[in-house]
């Protein structure tokens, strides 16, 4: 049954490494299919579920191009200008809320004067105030150079799309002729593997994208309503950091409470009690009815992974920790038990 994988051990790694070596040649190219990869892929499922409804499959995915040109029109003119704006204000009020804090420090030593801050630790908080400083200047021009970047790829944004309406009109086509170059054996193994990836990977990144996009419009509502600055940067603060499991919601919450903390201690109450709403609203009612199962891990294996992911390529490690070791264990899970049918099959 998975002779396949014994015969091959040898020119399937080699194979793997060719191909990496030539697309890492010609990564420039690969590019705007990769962008069309993932498009096709977070579409698939939509276009998939009209067609069974009886839409066209050319029609279905025409309509979806048309709703997502819509919400990119509605980003790119009302909410990217209003998050430069934002971001260009933050940044410029980043020196009067360190300065705030250390005011508020200062107020804290004198109201309990008869525990004075040692000179040595007045330093230490002195310090770690300078480097939050230069922290969050650094990582507002890292999404500044970030969005300008996007413009050097302008011209693999503007060909993705027409490689993944091919890649969506095509796909039973596309399946079948991968599945064709596979020896025989092989074609129902890697079938079965590609769809547990599917079910376990595809639900988690679409459904989390989609928890996380109602979060972050719900975080962005409620700061709006609660008049604390820079509701539109934190609100999408919060959804892209929802992303990350138990983590997540802490860390996008942290930037509201602060500021609105600088401001009065009953706004950041406020401010808190918002979060808690919407977090418990998240677990207990968004997730359950668009995530459903989990990826089967333990949670502190999700922990650990986190932790890994955020020190070896910090945000991003962060977002991609769990999916790829969800990925990873549907690999060792498949290959144990196709290992073990192996053996049995020789026995």
């Amino acid at each position: 049954m998975f002779s396949w994988l014994w015969h091959t051990r040898l020119l399937f790694p080699l194979g793997l490494l060719f191909v990496g070596l030539f697309l890492f040649v010609v990564r420039t190219a690969v590019v705007p299919f990769v962008y069309a990869l993932i498009l096709a892929y977070l579409l698939a499922p939509l276009v998939n579920h009209l067609e069974r409804r009886g839409v066209n499959r050319v029609g279905a995915i025409l309509f979806l191009y048309i709703v997502l040109a819509a919400l990119l029109v509605l980003f790119v003119v009302g909410v990217l200008p209003l998050t430069i704006t934002e971001l260009d204000a933050f940044a410029d009020m980043i020196p009067t809320y360190t300065k705030e804090a250390s005011m508020r420090l200062n107020q804290m030593q004198r109201f309990y004067s008869h525990c004075t801050l040692p000179v040595s630790l007045r330093k230490v908080v002195d310090e770690t105030i300078v480097r939050v400083e230069d922290t969050l200047l650094r990582h507002i021009r890292s999404v500044a150079e970030f969005i300008v970047s996007l413009f050097s790829h302008a011209l693999a944004i503007v060909i993705a799309p027409i490689l993944s309406f091919y890649m969506l009109r095509d796909l039973a086509l596309i399946k079948n002729t991968f599945f064709a170059l596979l020896p025989a054996s092989a074609s129902k193994d890697i079938g079965h593997l590609l769809r547990e990836l599917d079910a376990v990977l595809g639900g988690f990144i679409r459904g989390h994208l989609l928890v996380s996009l109602i979060v972050g419009v719900l975080s962005f509502i409620g700061l709006t309503l609660l008049r604390i600055d820079f509701a539109l940067l934190i609100g999408i603060v919060a959804g892209v950091f929802d992303i990350i499991p138990y983590f997540g919601p802490v860390i996008g919450a942290l930037p509201a409470v602060i500021i609105a903390l600088l401001e009065s201690p009953l706004k950041a109450f406020y401010v808190a009690v918002l979060f808690l709403m919407i977090h418990q609203l998240e677990s207990t009612i968004i997730s359950p009815k668009i995530l459903g199962e989990r990826v089967g891990l333990h949670p502190l294996t999700v922990i650990f992974v986190i932790l890994v992911g955020g020190q070896l390529a910090g945000i991003v490690g962060v977002l991609v920790a769990v999916p790829l070791t969800a990925g990873l264990k549907v690999f060792l899970l498949f290959f144990r038990r196709q290992l073990l049918l192996e053996k049995v099959d020789r026995n």
